[in-house]
């Protein structure tokens, strides 16, 4: 049953880019560190109600700005991305976008690709795509690829070629076997701090009970709250491919941006990258987080039966 949980975590480590370090001596640092990020900045959270029952898993869209020096009339903001979720929000995330000059979108694919909205990508990173794809179908979500509309005329890519990519995670050493066996890690530190249901026996249950999409749901939801704020614990004293450097390819287009003129600026990128971006935006663009809006990715609200 650990090792189903383990390759389920896997699979949303690449939905969201980001994974831990797996040694075991470092677990209690980690944890605190996640904890206290979690507590200072969230970017991903579930919304309960009174009764501290879930509603919603959330993303948040975090509002920047500076008062002062050359980017003293612009404001940028961070749109955090999840890269499955319920059609709705994706509807909202395009409205969204319209009041942007440019919108800087994260995607591995090569420069000037075309990504027709409504119809599924042959994009590079097969494995990656195919493993969101079936979770897509397994919890009854929309994917983010079909969506978003990426042909917004202020729609600008701010990533990685696939070319790109491969050479920074081989000069790195990097490798997705790596982060496997990194999440691997990550979901054994995880084992003894379950709870809600969420642990080994509660996906068992999960996996075979009649309402399997929400409860699946719900258990994603709760392993997404708790494995926030743990990349910058994952990207070490050196950083990682996957969140340091594509954030860095993402920052060089926003100051291009900034040259240009452009004065509204939204980042679209998955939340897992948000911690190491954020910190790159106060101490290297001199902007101020100022204000935040949270909207709903995936209703957890039980479904009602006739």
């Amino acid at each position: 049953m650990k090792r189903l949980k383990l390759v389920l975590l896997f699979c949303f480590l690449v939905v969201f880019p980001w994974v831990a370090v797996a040694q075991k001596s470092e677990t209690r640092d980690q944890e605190a560190a996640a904890e206290k990020s979690n507590k200072d900045h969230p970017y991903i959270r579930i919304k309960r109600d009174d009764n501290k029952q879930p509603v919603a898993l959330q993303t948040a869209l975090i509002k920047f700005k500076a008062t002062r020096g050359p980017n003293r009339k612009a404001q940028v903001d961070l749109i955090g991305a999840i890269h499955i979720a319920d059609a709705d929000y994706y509807e909202e995330l395009n409205k969204i976008f319209k009041q942007y000059d440019v919108v800087l979108f994260e995607l591995v694919a090569p420069e000037g690709v075309k990504i027709e909205r409504g119809h599924k990508q042959e994009l590079s990173l097969d494995v990656i795509s195919g493993s969101q794809q079936g979770f897509q179908a397994l919890l009854g979500l929309s994917h983010q690829i079909e969506q978003i509309d990426y042909q917004a005329e202020n729609f600008v890519h701010a990533d990685m070629t696939p070319t790109e990519f491969s050479k920074h995670m081989k000069d790195r050493g990097e490798s997705f076997m790596q982060l496997y066996f990194r999440s691997i890690g990550q979901g054994l530190a995880m084992q003894g701090t379950e709870q809600g249901g969420s642990g080994d026996l509660g996906l068992l249950i999960a996996l075979f009970s009649k309402d399997r999409e929400y409860n699946l749901k719900l258990i994603m939801a709760q392993q997404f709250e708790r494995m926030e704020g743990l990349p910058d614990v994952m990207s070490g004293p050196e950083g990682s491919t996957i969140i340091t450097l594509r954030n860095d390819k993402a920052l060089s287009v926003l100051k291009e941006q900034l040259t240009a003129g452009k004065q509204r600026i939204g980042i679209f990128y998955g939340a897992g990258h948000f911690d190491d971006m954020e910190k790159k935006l106060v101490e290297d663009f001199r902007l101020q987080r100022y204000d935040e809006k949270w909207i709903d990715a995936w209703d957890l609200r039980r479904k009602k039966t006739q």
